[in-house]
Parts: structure tokens; C-alpha cells; sequence
């Protein structure tokens, strides 16, 4: 008699993206609770166990959730808005529009709304993990909880953290920190969905003495950092004029790196920096739409995985919440940036999106692959293509074809969070009528309404 499984996924194309970076063309996976029992050929894993549901994925592809290794949720609230600029380098943006007319605005009921909009509208998308790094110094303490509240009500995996800044006042600067430390402390001892890491904004806005106490902490607390790191040129003619140093050799030079830190965007970085990175094996979070949409450039992403370095993925909260089309435009864009077809290989953008994603926030060993004993974090994907499917082509089939809009299933933590593009956790109607509430609101604080 087969094994009781909590859900058999059979007769689908099987992209793990384990070790051996195995494939079957006819492959099941057997889900049992919250954990992968089995992964193999169909025709072994339908003996050995009998799903209480089953999907069957005939001419679909299976494979590990996308992650997102840097998002801020609460970005889909000024999708849109009107600002005010005459200056539109990335420091005006920051200081005119971002901080003034969305963070110092929020507040945990804001917060709840259109994060879970978000967070809702990527799991549909095949997307099982976010980093989310919040942005609401102004209604502190409180308001990672009410961003808990949104990802557990969706199911999705979540790691969150609080930018925690002095760019108000060094009083803030430890509410964000406490933030963090008082999350950590609530979540991060259980094998629960969310879980909090120590967050920074950047070198420009946190003193070193900050710094050098988030670092302590995160030894402390295993809890890992993570912080924006040389976005734009602002940021390296600041370190260059207060501490003669570009920001890498800065956050060198106080103690603050190690291989649990994670540094997103890292767009105009020095090739001794990037060393820098090798050596501390610092992870990247790479953010290429918006960094073009922000005028900041490219991060020098293929220099950096020759380097060995990790580089994950991220959509910055911004411009799309399908993280098949921020993969889709990272192996595109740098080979027209630099005029060479062999970067970023195929299967690279998907481990990019997967397993590197999940080194990069620190939980390899528990998503990102289909494998025996990891969390049952699935989707199944439609790719509805008119050519031949093969061992040889899957991989740039799925980087290529692949979209939020296609995908079937969406299993997280071993549960059915969205099945044929229908939300089964929350209801989405009332999610979106809530969110653009939210933003209504944001926007006549802001007059624009």
C-alpha cells in the first residue's frame, strides 16, 4: 500500500535545482505536512506514496518558488503619483518624493494594507519567499507586527526587516533598531513562516557608531543585515568626502561585514570593492529593473559571479511583482550592456531566482531546490509554448517564457496559497479594495488627491 502524502504532484517536467541540478521530464514530488518527502520519476514516487490531492502536471513544469531577496511592499502605494521634481538624480528622489511622501506617511494600518496587496499578487505569481525591508519610521514600535499579520493571513514566507535610520534623528535610529531586535525575539527561535533580520538603510544615513552596534547585535542575535549599499554616485561621494573611503572599504574597515550580510542594489561598485565582497563573502541583491528606472546604472553582475560571489535577485517594490520578469530582464540586459551573448547563462538566472536567493538570505538549506527534507515551497508553471521541451532547453524555456501569469499552482510551507491564479488564502477582492484605500489615503495626505 502507497504512503499517505498531502499532495502528490505527478507527470510534470521536474526542475530541482538541487546539487546535481537534476531534471525528469516525467517527475512527481510527494509533500508530506510542511516538508518534501520524495522527489524522483513518476513512475516510483505514485508506488511509493498516494496524495490526498494530486496535480497533475502533464506538459507543466515543477520547480522551487521564486524568491525575492529585496522588496518593499509598501512600494505599490505610489505606483503612479505625481511628484513634484524638477532634480531628478537619486538623491532628490529620495529626500523629495520616497522619504516625505511615502515612509514619513505610513502607519501600521497603511502598512497592513498594501503589503498584503503586494505579498498576495506575488504568491499568485509564483513567488514563495520575500526579504521585505520596511519603511515607516514614523509609527514606530509595532510596525513589522502589522506587516506579519499581512504575510501570514497570505502564507507566504517572509523575512522582514526595518530600516533602521538616522536620517530623522539618532533617537529613530534605535527605535529601528529595537524594531528589528523585538521581532527577531518574537520569531526567530520557531519554525514559523516569518522571521525578522537587523536592517540598515545606508552608509549615508547611519553613522558608524550605528553601524558598528547593528553588527554587534547581529552576532548576537544570528539574525543576519542587510542594507542598500552604493545605489547611486551619492552615496560614494559621501564615504569618499567624510571617511576618504568608498562605501565598501568603510563598512570594511568598522567590522561590519561578514557572509550573513546582504547588500542590495550595489550598482556603482570599484572592482577592489567587489574583492572586498569575495573576500568577507558578502551576498548581493540585485535590483536591475529599477535601478534603470532610476537613471543609477547596472550593477556589475557578471564580474561579480566570476568572482564566485552570490547574487540573488530582487524587485525593489517598485516597478513589478512578477520576479519571473525581473530573472527574464536580468539575463537579458547585461548581455546588451556588454555586448556578449555568454553572461549570465540560462540556468544562472534561474538559480539566480531560486537557490542563489535562498543563500542569499540565509535559508539554503531549507527552500530554494526541490529536495528530500525541505519545506514544500512549489509552484507549477504553464509555459503553453509551441517548440519541444527538453533536458537541454527547460532551463531557457522557463527564463524566457516564463510569467507570473502562468502559473498554475502555488504551494508554500506545504499548503495551496493560490491554484490557477485564484488566491485560496485571503479574499483578493477585498485585499485590492483595501490597498487602494491605502493609497487613496497616502495620496490626499500628499494633496494629489
Amino acid at each position: 500500500m502507497p504512503e499517505k502524502a498531502d499532495i502528490v504532484i505527478k507527470n510534470g517536467i521536474l526542475v530541482t535545482m538541487d546539487k546535481e541540478r537534476r531534471v525528469y521530464m516525467d517527475g512527481a514530488v510527494a509533500v508530506v505536512g510542511d516538508k518534501i518527502a520524495a522527489v524522483g520519476k513518476t513512475s516510483e514516487i505514485v508506488q511509493k506514496y498516494k496524495g490526498e490531492y494530486e496535480i497533475d502536471a502533464k506538459g507543466k513544469v515543477v520547480m522551487p518558488g521564486l524568491i525575492c531577496s529585496h522588496a518593499h511592499t509598501h512600494g505599490q502605494a505610489v505606483m503612479g503619483m505625481p511628484y513634484p521634481l524638477e532634480e531628478h538624480d537619486f538623491y532628490s528622489e529620495l529626500a523629495k518624493w520616497w522619504w516625505p511622501y511615502l515612509e514619513d506617511q505610513l502607519r501600521k494600518e497603511d502598512v497592513y494594507g498594501i503589503s498584503r496587496y503586494s505579498i498576495a499578487r506575488m504568491a499568485k505569481y509564483g513567488v514563495t519567499t520575500i526579504l521585505d525591508v520596511m519603511e515607516a519610521p514614523k509609527d514606530l514600535p509595532g510596525i513589522l507586527d502589522s506587516e506579519a499579520k499581512a504575510f501570514l493571513e497570505v502564507g507566504v514566507r517572509g523575512i522582514l526587516a526595518f530600516e533602521a535610520t538616522e536620517r530623522i534623528s539618532k533617537e529613530n535610529g534605535k527605535l529601528g533598531i529595537q524594531e528589528n531586535i523585538d521581532f527577531i525575539k518574537k520569531w526567530n527561535d520557531k519554525d514559523a513562516l516569518v522571521r525578522g533580520m537587523l536592517c540598515v538603510h545606508t552608509v549615508f544615513s547611519c553613522s558608524p557608531e550605528m553601524l558598528k552596534e547593528v553588527r554587534e547585535l547581529a552576532d548576537e542575535y544570528k539574525s543576519g543585515i542587510t542594507l542598500h549599499v552604493e545605489e547611486s554616485m551619492y552615496e560614494v561621494e559621501y564615504s569618499l568626502e567624510h571617511f576618504k573611503k568608498r562605501p565598501f572599504e568603510h563598512l570594511r574597515d568598522i567590522g561590519f561585514l561578514g557572509p550573513d550580510v546582504l547588500a542590495a542594489q550595489v550598482v556603482n561598485i570599484s572592482d577592489s570593492e567587489i574583492d572586498i565582497l569575495q573576500k568577507y563573502g558578502v551576498k548581493v541583491a540585485h535590483n536591475p529593473m529599477s535601478n534603470m528606472e532610476f537613471g543609477v546604472g547596472a550593477c556589475p553582475v557578471p564580474k561579480m559571479l566570476n568572482k564566485g560571489i552570490t547574487v540573488g535577485l530582487g524587485n525593489d517594490g517598485v516597478e513589478t511583482m512578477d520576479m519571473f520578469e525581473v530573472m527574464r530582464f536580468t539575463y537579458i540586459v547585461h548581455k546588451g550592456l556588454l555586448k556578449d551573448t555568454t553572461v549570465i547563462p540560462d540556468i544562472k538566472a534561474l538559480e539566480m531566482a531560486t537557490i542563489d536567493n535562498a543563500k542569499a538570505v540565509g535559508l539554503e538549506d531549507k527552500i530554494g531546490s526541490l529536495e528530500v527534507g525541505k519545506k514544500a515551497d512549489i509552484i507549477v508553471l504553464d509555459l503553453q509554448n509551441a517548440t519541444p521541451k527538453t533536458p537541454e532547453n527547460i532551463y531557457y524555456l522557463i527564463v524566457i517564457l516564463g510569467r507570473g501569469d502562468k502559473v498554475t499552482h502555488t504551494i508554500i510551507d506545504g499548503k495551496i496559497v493560490a491554484e490557477n491564479q485564484k488566491l485560496k488564502t485571503v479574499d483578493e477582492e477585498e485585499v485590492n479594495k483595501l490597498a487602494l484605500k491605502v493609497s487613496e489615503d497616502i495620496w490626499r495626505r500628499n494633496v494629489f488627491l
